[in-house]
């Protein structure tokens, strides 16, 4: 099962879609706990946490941010998402599909398309050649190897998880 990491960023309203878009896993036995990251005092935030049931992490953004999500998981995989991310309605059966296949060798993926790198990831490609590339936003990962503190690979698979704007 997946646990499913959302950097809040003070986006309320994104982050109700993003919500909304995981009850469908969570009946289908996808995902295993929702994860809020607030940088902030965002008291919206632990409001929404609280009615659907999510953990509050509050910690800074960006990497510190992450980390003190993957710390809270119970999940061995990890999706890693920002308020207002909308997987379109193949992601379940996507998963589905991953869960039941992987045995083990793969440490990640990117959601969301081909294997071309969008210009939005070269910075990750860029810090994996120069060192360890950060965690980020539509990223699916093995818990087991980040906690490790594996250098994440620099060139990582797509699953074919399309996004719609929130809202």
């Amino acid at each position: 099962m997946i646990s499913v990491l959302i950097m809040a960023n003070g986006d309320t309203e994104g982050l109700g879609a993003t919500l909304a878009a995981l009850v469908p896993g969570v009946a289908a036995a996808v995902v295993r706990e929702a994860i809020i990251i607030d940088c902030g005092e965002d008291r919206d935030a632990a409001r929404v946490a609280e009615a659907v049931g999510a953990s509050l992490v509050r910690a800074g953004d960006g990497e510190a941010g992450w980390r003190a999500g993957v710390h809270e998981a119970r999940g061995p995989w990890l999706m890693l998402l920002k308020a207002g991310d909308v997987p379109t309605a193949n992601w379940i059966a996507v998963m589905e599909r991953f869960l039941r296949r992987e045995g083990g060798q793969t440490t990640g993926l990117w959601l969301g398309g081909s294997c071309i790198v969008p210009l939005g990831r070269l910075r990750h490609v860029a810090q994996g050649l120069f060192g360890r590339a950060p965690l980020g936003p539509r990223m699916l990962l093995s818990k087991a190897h980040v906690v490790a503190g594996h250098r994440r690979p620099m060139m990582l698979p797509a699953l074919p998880v399309a996004f719609e704007a929130a809202g």
